[in-house]
């Protein structure tokens, strides 16, 4: 499951603690429906005078919180966009253990290298001992990693995939220059976008089930997905394969789109039917 969201997500909000929060609130429900990636596109919104600015919001804030809380001071130096981020939320998904949790032979955990050896390198994964992979990998690279045994000084550890692990483990954050390019570089199968002038959802419930990969479209505080195909020079109907309105007879002038993330995300998690 992709979800696309603009650039200018957080841009109407006047100060940094507010715009901490909304992301915040977006990390959250990406999680909450087992979001698998994120594509931040520039919209190309002319009320949003610095793009790279909100763009790096965006992205470090998303990726700070799918990383785990014992290495955020290894990945992250200090940031002014990460001035309020003590307000974010917790995901609490499998990857993001309690210091009690995940210990034992057989545990999967998030690590980083932070060290080289001859035969292979250390990895910190947020425990007391540092784990020994026997792999050539970078300083400072990510990696997950089972622990096989505990030796005296380190727990001897694996690689693993993150997608063998056969447990949610977070959503990884891209970007791309426009929708278009979103769109294309999700590869998804089925493309749905929304808009409060798009059609039922319930006429595309079985092309959602059939899909391998899904992808979701969302505007922004300022225009809709129309609106934002029109400036790039396409139409909604030349990228996606279909355009729904999730919330029929909003009581609202407008949906925000963290209100319209929870709301589209909840309806299609369960007509997708599993995890």
């Amino acid at each position: 499951l992709s979800v696309l969201l603009p650039v200018s997500l957080a841009a109407d909000l006047p100060d940094m603690m507010q715009k901490t929060l909304k992301i915040g609130q977006v990390g959250r429900a990406l999680a909450i429906f087992r979001v698998d990636e994120v594509w931040i596109y520039d919209d190309d919104e002319p009320k949003v005078k610095h793009k790279s600015k909100e763009r790096e919001l965006v992205t470090t804030i998303l990726r700070y919180m799918d990383t785990p809380q014992y290495l955020r001071k290894l990945l992250f130096p200090k940031n002014p966009v990460l001035k309020y981020a003590g307000m974010l939320p917790p995901l609490r998904t499998p990857h993001h253990p309690l210091i009690h949790e995940r210990t034992t032979p057989g545990s999967i955990r998030e690590g980083v290298v932070i060290g080289m050896r001859e035969n292979g390198c250390v990895v910190e994964i947020g425990l007391k001992k540092k784990a020994f992979v026997n792999a050539k990998l970078e300083e400072r690279q990510r990696c997950t990693v089972q622990i096989v045994r505990s030796d005296r000084n380190f727990y001897l550890a694996k690689l693993v995939d993150p997608e063998s692990t056969g447990e949610y483990w977070g959503f990884r954050v891209h970007t791309a220059n426009s929708l278009l390019a979103a769109v294309r570089e999700s590869r998804a199968d089925f493309k749905l976008a929304t808009s409060r002038v798009g059609s039922p959802l319930y006429g595309v419930i079985e092309k959602i089930k059939n899909s391998s990969k899904l992808a979701v479209a969302f505007g922004g505080p300022y225009a809709g997905i129309p609106e934002i195909c029109k400036r790039q020079g396409c139409t909604a109907s030349e990228i996606f394969d279909v355009v729904v309105n999730t919330i029929p007879n909003q009581g609202v002038a407008t949906v925000r789109t963290e209100e319209a993330l929870i709301a589209t995300l909840a309806l299609i998690k369960n007509i997708m039917g599993r995890e």
